[in-house]
């Protein structure tokens, strides 16, 4: 019997995933109905970013309250230290059961390193969450902070199935490791994912990373490096696909 090489698969892996990886982020699942103040742009980008950032343990993130509009604004982030890469390739697995989130039927399995990092704001999320409850609830994150607010937009729908939920991802990473089906449905009206053709950070779990909502594609199929992960590309590739109107039109 010959035996097949393990340079040969190799090789098949890193033709193979990020074949994969453009396939899935190019696949539209849901419809979404935008605001005028939330978004997919580079400007909405920016301010998934902007600080100051309040901080519990090592997890970054911003709670804001607009009583004009009654709206609660989550936004996630990675704090760019040490602890980022540790959580990153945690890849040990959290059993979460219906102690975690509500009436959870079937087992769901999270990224122990992204499931800390929620772990630590998941209380005030909730509480603040419950203290306003005719409020709409509006999430955002950026890369490790997609991935820890995705465990908090889940947590919401669960909690306040009724209730006004929009989230929009940019470069997320995954923190599921089984969801099920029923739950990825549940999701699909209330999530906008974006990421860009070449970001290894999405890629990684193109295999496995559940795609539930609906998902933009951003950046050139020729534009290999840089990555196209780093915040100067993704603002760049937001202006390419979502650029300005002329002045003096809307």
């Amino acid at each position: 019997m010959k035996i097949i090489p393990p340079k040969f698969y190799a090789a098949f892996l890193i033709m193979i995933i990020p074949a994969l990886g453009t396939i899935a982020c190019t696949t539209t699942t849901a419809p979404f109905f935008y605001t005028n103040t939330f978004n997919v742009s580079s400007d909405h980008f920016r301010e998934i970013r902007e600080g100051p950032w309040d901080v519990i343990g090592y997890t970054n993130y911003r709670l804001f309250l607009d009583h004009e509009e009654k709206i609660i604004h989550v936004r996630g982030r990675g704090s760019y230290n040490k602890k980022d890469m540790e959580d990153n390739y945690d890849f040990h697995i959290e059993k979460i059961s219906e102690e975690w989130f509500p009436g959870a039927e079937g087992i769901i399995k999270i990224h122990i390193g992204y499931y800390k990092r929620y772990e630590a704001v998941r209380g005030l999320l909730l509480d603040t969450a419950s203290e306003f409850p005719d409020y709409a609830i509006r999430v955002g994150g950026y890369s490790l902070g997609a991935a820890w607010t995705q465990l908090f937009l889940l947590d919401a729908i669960l909690h306040w199935p009724e209730r006004d939920i929009l989230a929009i991802f940019y470069a997320p990473a995954n923190p599921w490791r089984s969801l099920p089906k029923k739950y990825q449905e549940d999701l699909k009206q209330h999530t906008i994912f974006v990421r860009s053709l070449w970001d290894p950070v999405t890629l990684m779990d193109a295999v496995g990373f559940h795609r539930y909502g609906y998902n933009i594609t951003i950046g050139k199929w020729w534009r290999v490096l840089p990555s196209q992960h780093e915040p100067a590309q993704i603002i760049r590739a937001l202006d390419e696909k979502f650029p300005e109107p002329p002045h003096g039109q809307d």
